[in-house]
């Protein structure tokens, strides 16, 4: 049995290394001085001087926050709204529009991202940002309803019908009790929007308008014209960012669940 479980042990150590060694020598790297990430390693933070000083990396960057935090705050409403619905609703259509919203799962983005360019082609329009936040939304919307509506299955709604005959309409029941037990839900639904939408590529570059341009399409172009160990920097940063946000979502998390269970 000790043998089994150290076997069970060594197997998670190898997958553990295996998945975040790279990353962990890629911040590594953002602090080496070296240009070519050579050894021997000598600590600098020249890669984040240069990172200050782009220009072109910054305003890419705060682009890409801009539509993914767009994405998420839609996303978040209209999956909230969607699912209230449909737990609610006896309408037949129900399972089928709960369907067709998770079906951009299984669309690969590239197809997706062609057909809208083909159908502003179609329509003689320009590229434009109201289009990319449209299929930003596709593509992120279904994480987001998936993660609202298991919370939704684990509520017991008649609670919304004791809140009723106690005199409190709609709103006040929404406001007072709905909301507060799916905020939770409704938090990590739009952090995955907005990370889901922060990464994408392949949208972003078939739909930005022309001088525009997102992180992943500044990371794609400096890889492919030439790497520059300032992309370990931003690289870096946004795991750094990602990690304090996820932090402080289970912060809110936990401080919800006392606030309801008190």
């Amino acid at each position: 049995m000790m043998i089994k479980k150290g076997f069970g042990w060594l197997y998670t150590g190898i997958i553990f290394i295996f998945l975040y060694a790279p990353i962990a020598v890629l911040m590594l790297m953002s602090f080496n001085k070296s240009q070519y990430n050579s050894l021997p390693f000598q600590f600098s933070t020249r890669w984040y001087k240069d990172l200050a000083n782009d220009q072109t990396l910054i305003d890419a960057s705060l682009t890409s926050i801009y539509i993914a935090a767009v994405t998420a705050i839609f996303c978040v409403i209209l999956a909230t709204m969607l699912m209230l619905w449909i737990v609610q609703t006896k309408s037949k259509w129900k399972k089928w529009i709960d369907s067709l919203v998770i079906l951009p799962l299984t669309i690969p983005w590239l197809i997706l991202g062609l057909a809208l360019l083909l159908l502003l082609n179609f329509l003689k329009l320009d590229k434009n940002y109201f289009v990319l936040l449209i299929g930003h939304i596709i593509v992120s919307l279904p994480y987001t309803v998936m993660v609202i509506k298991a919370r939704l299955q684990s509520l017991d709604l008649t609670i919304n019908e004791a809140s009723a005959s106690l005199g409190a309409n709609e709103w006040t029941t929404f406001r007072k009790i709905t909301l507060p037990l799916l905020f939770p839900a409704m938090l990590a639904g739009g952090f995955l929007a907005f990370v889901i939408s922060f990464d994408n590529f392949i949208l972003s570059y078939f739909l930005i308008p022309s001088g525009h341009s997102t992180l992943p399409i500044e990371i794609y172009s400096s890889i492919k014209f030439g790497f520059t160990p300032v992309i370990n920097a931003v690289s870096t940063i946004i795991l750094a960012g990602t990690t304090i946000v996820i932090l402080f979502i289970i912060m809110v998390m936990k401080a919800s669940l006392k606030y309801l269970f008190k």
